[in-house]
């Protein structure tokens, strides 16, 4: 139910939008980048507000929020309204109910982490695959002002109850263990860690994730707004890019399980360079060629870029810093990953406008992601030893 305030969301809005208000891609673009950047400062106060009052109120709050957003996106009549819409739309979807949402399955599972994470991460990938079609009926048989009151409507109907009625905190708060109450096991034995955000800063893991999660969300978002641009100038039909996005999700669905499931065996930070090549490819690939068959491998490898670093960024943090300060440092590196979401279409949007096409900045993006995949093999794990601990150093262990 993020999807609203999702890019695969926004993306189907983006041409009507501009159309009926008269105003540029470029001025959308920024007013998504800027709205974007508006809506992600609040996350670290979400997140510490989350390690304090517990993810239920948070929720429920924020999950009402979301639905008023859609229904305010549903009365924009300028530019400016426009940013203050996405705004509230961004913020209150990808940095309260995306956050809260991943903080609840952190919390209830410790070594089956990576495979619950994935899996409840295939609600974004399964939203992903209905939720461009659906909007696109909607819009069909709206307008689009219409369909956002849809939306809102959708929101307040399913995911706040469910927010209200089933959000808990850690399970060790009702006389429960984690992982659903599953046997530890001798490799499930190994002490949790447990990070400060001051001291999660100080490690090259963290900001590894970071870094993996801004390119991503930069360069995956710019992909997805501008779906229908790219697929145009590759000789692709709109309802035959519709069916790209449904396979792009089904993609993802499939890589963010798998991920998971090696999440659980392996270091995330073992798993970057794969998401960082697949991106890489999905970059590189229209900036070189066209037609059904290069748009196919196109999508299939944003999916398997989004799937596998969805899994990596949903439970990388919880595996090396633990879950007694995670809110906290999932607040600040949301900022990061989502200011990747704000940025990334910017460059897309200029590079139209100067060059007439995407292959300039398509081939930077390429080269982005190289280099983050390469930068991978010289993080170290952190240590979380108790002396270290204390004295706030965070020493490195192979």
């Amino acid at each position: 139910m993020t999807l609203p305030g999702q890019t695969a969301g926004v993306s189907v809005f983006f041409d009507p939008i501009t159309a009926d208000l008269g105003i540029s891609r470029t001025t959308a673009s920024i007013a998504y980048a800027v709205g974007t950047l508006a809506g992600i400062l609040p996350a670290p106060m979400i997140g510490r507000w989350i390690d304090r009052r517990g993810p239920r109120l948070t929720a429920t709050i924020i999950a009402a929020g979301l639905a008023m957003a859609c229904a305010l996106m549903a009365t924009i009549q300028s530019a400016l309204m426009l940013l203050i819409g996405f705004a509230l739309l961004r913020g209150a979807a990808i940095g309260g109910l995306s956050l809260v949402s991943q903080q609840v399955v952190n919390l209830w599972f410790v070594r089956r982490r990576g495979i619950a994470a994935a899996a409840a991460s295939l609600g974004l990938a399964a939203g992903s695959m209905i939720f461009p079609k659906f909007i696109d009926e909607l819009i069909s048989l709206y307008g689009w002002r219409g369909a956002y009151l849809a939306l809102a409507g959708l929101v307040a109907l399913t995911i706040l109850p469910v927010a209200a009625a089933l959000f808990r905190d850690r399970p060790e708060n009702f006389g429960l263990s984690t992982d659903a109450g599953l046997p530890t096991g001798a490799e499930g034995s190994r002490e949790e860690p447990s990070f400060t955000r001051r001291q999660a800063l100080r490690t090259g893991v963290f900001w590894l994730l970071c870094a993996a999660g801004f390119l991503t969300n930069a360069v995956g978002t710019a992909l997805l707004l501008n779906h229908f641009s790219i697929m145009q100038t590759a000789g692709i039909a709109h309802n035959d890019a519709l069916l790209l996005l449904s396979f792009l999700a089904g993609v993802q669905a499939a890589a963010t399980l798998g991920t998971g499931f090696l999440v659980d065996r392996y270091e995330p930070r073992h798993l970057v360079p794969f998401a960082m090549l697949m991106l890489a490819l999905a970059a590189a690939l229209p900036a070189f060629g066209n037609g059904v068959a290069i748009s196919v491998l196109y999508a299939l490898n944003v999916g398997a870029a989004y799937g596998s670093q969805q899994a990596i960024n949903a439970a990388g943090y919880a595996h090396y810093f633990g879950r007694d300060h995670l809110g906290a440092i999932r607040g600040a590196s949301f900022v990061f990953g989502i200011a990747g979401a704000a940025f990334g279409p910017l460059p897309f949007a200029a590079s139209v406008d100067w060059t007439g096409g995407y292959t300039a900045v398509l081939i930077g993006c390429c080269m982005l992601c190289i280099v983050c995949a390469a930068a991978a093999f010289a993080v170290k794990r952190p240590s979380a030893s108790a002396e270290s601990m204390m004295n706030g150093k965070m020493g490195v262990t192979p």
